[in-house]
């Protein structure tokens, strides 16, 4: 089995993905902002820890500007992930996405963990003492497992270098590949 520390490191470096904190918020945004601004919003951009959300229209931009710091709670509610800001534009909202998110989230709900990966998470919690806390982290640990299953299940491979889940036809992930073209451009 592998060193705790290493998938807690994996864990955290996938967490910290601006493309893995927005794939989460279009997935449990219905959850965050309920029925009426979910057909009229969307999430576009998760960069710097600032969330960009386009909202359908004026009127429904201002009510979310009013409502910002509900949203940041709910957001750190739903997604444990503290947002420094949330920007709010007018645009063309696609409502494929929504509906899409919301399949993605029906399917994640009836995933169930192995009892091995139930048992990483409970080993993966152990040392930390605060009951809060260790909650709270299981439950991201259980979201992250669940999320990678489902990725598996739909044609997502493993990156050999840094072993985060992506797709697409090449050998690396696009993290990756961008720091070996660094690489190679320097030696």
């Amino acid at each position: 089995m592998e060193p705790v520390r290493n998938v807690l490191e994996q864990i955290i470096g996938q967490l910290a993905s601006p493309e893995w904190l927005k794939n989460v918020l279009k997935v449990k945004w219905r959850q965050i902002v309920g029925d009426y601004f979910a057909k009229r919003t969307q999430v576009r951009q998760v960069k710097d820890g600032v969330v960009t959300v386009v909202a359908n229209s004026p009127t429904v931009a201002n009510e979310l500007q009013f409502r910002k710091d509900e949203l940041k709670r709910r957001i750190r509610e739903a997604a444990q992930f503290e947002p420094l800001d949330i920007r709010i534009r007018i645009g063309v909202v696609q409502p494929e996405e929504t509906v899409r998110a919301q399949r993605i989230e029906q399917e994640l709900s009836r995933l169930v963990l192995s009892p091995r990966e139930k048992a990483l998470i409970e080993q993966t919690v152990a040392p930390i003492q605060d009951p809060q806390l260790k909650e709270k982290v299981a439950r991201v640990f259980e979201q992250f497992l669940k999320l990678n299953l489902w990725k598996r299940r739909h044609g997502f491979k493993e990156c050999p270098r840094c072993k985060a889940l992506y797709r697409g036809p090449r050998i690396y992930c696009p993290v990756c590949r961008v720091e070996l073209r660094r690489y190679i451009t320097r030696n």
